[in-house]
């Protein structure tokens, strides 16, 4: 190696330090500054007082998942059965027993249909041989069956089952077993009681909604034209139960309902006397979460705007974009955790969970 390529060779090397000097002592910095604004930060802390997500048992993407049809360790007509369930089955939440018979009945008398009615998440399906399967009001006195299904569901805002409940649904399947002299096996978590904590658990881990308040910055109410005029918005309408929602992207998915401060629905009117408008989305139900709470954020700002409103908490605290980025992060995190589980939120199967 001669002079020049050595001297090049340190030249590099000098380079290099530098620039590793250099981006540390930046790394440094961005921490210093980090630190500094999180100390100053006005932002009321979110704790239990004033955090606006809460627990959604007070409560009432249109990509589905695919319900699962685990065929593993089943052998013969069990797995042509396992491999034909109904539509709307999920065997990640579900309890499924399936009951079959060589010998075919006809009406319903044998499956107790009163007794059925009164377990909690239950349903049942028959059908004869390959013929399609048949539910509510299709079992009637003309229905011909040799083939039944006995579904649980393993838990949901009601909490997971208990063990009188397990007691009457296994009551109820062996009953159904011996009328028909049939062959009863689970194609689906046979181990009721241990499934449906586990399934509680998570839905006590993201089950929760957001509820944020816009309320007059001065006056006692907001003024009837000003409210008239923000509520004529194509995006905002009333639903089936006469509450204000709001849509977005393809005018059929809902970010969040508009209510009074008493959670009843709104009347818009030149006699209106509104002191407040709480926007509450129910996190799990809710289709594509972080991009409802910013359509959400989007029509509050606005709300803010046209009725000289000012956003709050639950506490009434002001909120200001330090807290609502932490809003979101929280948003994000019940979101992730929750299409870990394979449970999109928004899901036919998110709502027989969080139901």
């Amino acid at each position: 190696m001669n002079d020049v390529q050595l001297a090049l060779l340190i030249m590099g090397l000098v380079i290099i330090i530098m620039m590793i000097i250099h981006n540390w002592v930046q790394i440094k910095k961005n921490q210093k500054r980090r630190e500094k604004f999180s100390q100053n930060s006005t932002a009321p802390k979110i704790n239990e007082a004033n955090d606006p997500l809460f627990n959604s048992s007070e409560f009432t993407v249109d990509d589905q998942i695919q319900p699962k049809k685990n065929l593993d360790g089943l052998e013969g007509s069990k797995k042509i059965i396992a491999a034909n369930l109904p539509e709307g089955i999920y065997q990640d939440i579900e309890a499924v027993a399936s009951i079959t018979s060589p010998q075919i009945f006809e009406g319903q008398d044998l499956l107790n249909l009163k007794v059925l009615r009164s377990l909690r998440g239950v349903r049942l399906y028959v059908r004869k041989d390959d013929d399609i399967w048949s539910t509510d009001n299709a079992i009637d006195s003309s229905i011909r069956y040799n083939q039944i299904l006995v579904v649980q569901l393993l838990a949901s805002r009601k909490g997971e089952l208990s063990d009188q409940e397990i007691i009457n649904l296994n009551s109820y399947v062996n009953d159904l077993k011996a009328k028909i002299n049939g062959v009863l096996f689970w194609i689906a978590n046979e181990q009721i009681k241990e499934e449906s904590k586990k399934i509680n658990e998570l839905r006590l881990e993201v089950d929760r909604a957001l509820i944020l308040k816009v309320i007059p910055k001065s006056d006692s109410s907001f003024h009837s034209g000003a409210l008239i005029d923000f509520f004529n918005n194509n995006k905002i309408r009333k639903n089936q139960k006469d509450m204000h929602e709001l849509y977005y992207g393809d005018d059929s998915t809902t970010s969040c309902s508009l209510l009074s401060l008493s959670g009843k629905s709104l009347e818009i009117n030149h006699e209106s006397f509104v002191q407040g408008i709480v926007f509450r989305m129910d996190i799990p139900n809710t289709k594509n979460i972080t991009q409802s709470f910013n359509e959400m954020m989007t029509t509050i700002r606005e709300c803010c705007n046209k009725l000289n409103g000012v956003l709050v908490d639950t506490s009434s605290k002001t909120m200001n974009d330090d807290y609502i980025s932490r809003v979101y992060v929280s948003l994000k995190k019940i979101e992730q955790k929750m299409l870990q589980k394979k449970i999109i939120p928004g899901s036919e199967l998110a709502r027989k969970i969080f139901s």
